[in-house]
Parts: C-alpha cells; sequence; structure tokens
C-alpha cells in the first residue's frame, strides 16, 4: 500500500470527530464565559504537569501563534480563577479550573459515547490498531522528537471509556505525531514559526499583499508590523520577494518548502514501516469506514 494515504486519512477522520464535540465545547466555553483558545489552553494545562503553562511552553506546541496572544490568554484565565500565576509568566491551573475541566470533558465524552460509526467489534479492532501506530511512534527518536504526541497521550482518559472517545484520542496521538515530524522538518532553519507559517501560506497561494497576508493569519495574533517584519526576514533569506507590493515565493522559498515537507513526511512515516502492508491496509480501510460511518 502506499504510506502517504495514512495521514490524511487520519487527520480528516480526526476532523470529523472533532466537528462532533466542538459544539460541546463552545457551549461550555459559553458557559463560563472563555475564549475557544482559554478553554484550548485549559484543556492542556493538566498535560504539562510538573512544569507550569506559560507562553513559552504553549510555542513548542504551536510556534505559529503570537507569545503575547497566550500570555493575553493565561492571565485572562488567572483572573477568572481558572489558573494561578506562580512566577512571570508562568500559571498553574487551579480546583476551579481543574472542576469545570472535568465537567467539560465528562460532556464531550457522552456526546461521543452515544455514537457508533462502525460495529462494535470492528470499533474495538479499529481502536487497538491506532494505539500500535501510536505506541510505536511514542517510540521514535529524534528526530523527530515526540513532544507533540508525548503530551497528547497525556490526555487519554483511559482505557475504561466509551470506544469512540479512544478512536478518538489515539487520532488525536497520531495527528499530534504528525506536528512533532513537521517541527522537526523545519527547526534547524533560521526562521521563527510566524516566518514559516507566512512562508508556507505563500507556497500554496504563490504570492500576496502584506495586508492580505496578515489578514489570512489574523488568528494567530501578530500585529501588522510583526508580519512586516517576518517578511523582510524572508526576503533577506531569498525565500519569498517583493514586486510592486505584492509578496511572491521565490523558486528557493519553494524549494526549502518543499523540502521540509518531504522530511515530514519520512520521519512521519518512519515507524509504520515496521507494521506489514496487510496490517496498514486494513487499519486504513478500517479509518475510512470509519470516517463513513460519521458522516451517515
Amino acid at each position: 500500500m502506499d504510506l502517504k494515504e495514512l495521514y490524511p486519512a487520519f487527520k480528516t477522520a480526526s476532523e470529523a470527530m472533532a466537528a462532533i464535540y466542538d459544539p460541546v465545547f463552545a457551549e461550555y466555553a459559553e458557559k463560563y464565559h472563555l475564549s475557544r483558545q482559554e478553554i484550548c489552553i485549559l484543556t492542556a494545562a493538566p498535560t504539562f504537569e510538573p512544569h507550569p503553562v506559560s507562553p513559552d511552553i504553549l510555542n513548542t506546541r504551536s510556534p505559529y501563534t503570537s507569545p503575547e496572544l497566550y500570555r493575553a490568554a493565561l492571565k485572562s484565565l488567572a483572573a477568572a480563577g481558572y489558573m494561578n500565576p506562580v512566577a512571570e509568566d508562568q500559571f498553574r491551573i487551579t480546583q476551579h479550573g481543574l472542576d469545570v475541566l472535568k465537567e467539560t470533558l465528562h460532556a464531550v465524552y457522552t456526546s461521543l459515547a452515544g455514537i457508533q460509526s462502525l460495529s462494535v467489534t470492528k470499533m474495538m479492532d479499529l481502536a487497538s490498531r491506532l494505539k500500535e501506530l501510536a505506541d510505536a511512534c511514542l517510540k521514535e527518536p529524534d528526530p523527530p522528537g515526540i513532544w507533540c504526541i508525548q503530551h497528547a497521550r497525556r490526555m487519554d482518559p483511559g482505557p475504561g471509556n466509551p470506544m469512540m472517545v479512544r478512536i478518538d484520542q489515539f487520532l488525536s496521538e497520531l495527528v499530534a505525531f504528525h506536528e512533532d515530524a513537521h517541527l522537526a522538518a523545519w527547526r534547524d532553519y533560521d526562521c521563527d514559526g510566524h516566518a514559516w507559517d507566512i512562508l508556507t501560506l505563500l507556497w500554496v497561494e504563490r504570492e500576496g499583499s502584506v495586508e492580505g497576508i496578515n489578514r489570512a493569519l489574523h488568528r494567530r495574533g501578530y500585529t501588522l508590523a510583526h508580519t512586516s517584519a517576518a517578511i523582510d526576514h524572508l526576503i533577506y533569506k531569498e525565500w519569498i520577494k517583493k514586486s510592486n507590493h505584492r509578496v511572491q515565493i521565490t523558486p528557493l522559498g519553494n524549494d526549502i518548502r518543499h523540502a521540509a515537507e518531504m522530511v515530514t513526511e519520512r520521519f512521519f512515516l518512519e515507524p509504520f514501516r515496521n507494521f506489514s502492508g496487510v496490517e496498514l491496509e486494513h487499519t486504513l480501510e478500517l479509518v475510512k469506514q470509519h470516517r463513513r460511518g460519521l458522516r451517515a
């Protein structure tokens, strides 16, 4: 089989499951007056123990988001009593925060419990196969490293939960390992997360204006000045060029971004090479059936 089919199947199945429980997160975020980013940070906070949560540690997982956006969210959570500041830019979840998190996750798991995408036997088989693949990823050396998937595994609610929750957990872990692979693919370049995000956008779109790029990435929390500085850095590296107020990716920039995608793929697929083609083909087919079952 073509191993390249695995990640797109994992990602689309994971996104399909997220579409089921995202409204539950939104409901509880509204109930407790939290933004979506704040409830996501609250959910992730216990996975960093024994370390406190900080903009730096959140930026490790997602370096494409402004540390200032993380800092503002953490301060807002602290002001509302969900987090407790323990040092400069460092926070720990409070008991109140844990109580809200447990209530929210219970509702999320309940939303999944009543759904059956496959027969019970097939769902158990799929969960078992996905866990085997995720376990193999957790044994990988650095590079690519396993920081993201390790923290995703800490979200595992355990084997006593509904099978749909287990399937979602292991799909999330496999998607997190792809993040590990991609971070490893570009982390040695002289480039920060925002600049890399801009390069990726131009790799897809080919060109754009500075203002348009900033609008397209506004959710990351960077100002127009930050975006302009990142673009200037990419121009200095000759990865992009500016002409008549338009920014375009250069052949060198295209090659750099394409090479990183190839390295990402190589890192991600390495642990799966220890499984037989028959095993992986069966797993892929179950993932596709699961996705179709969710759609139905």
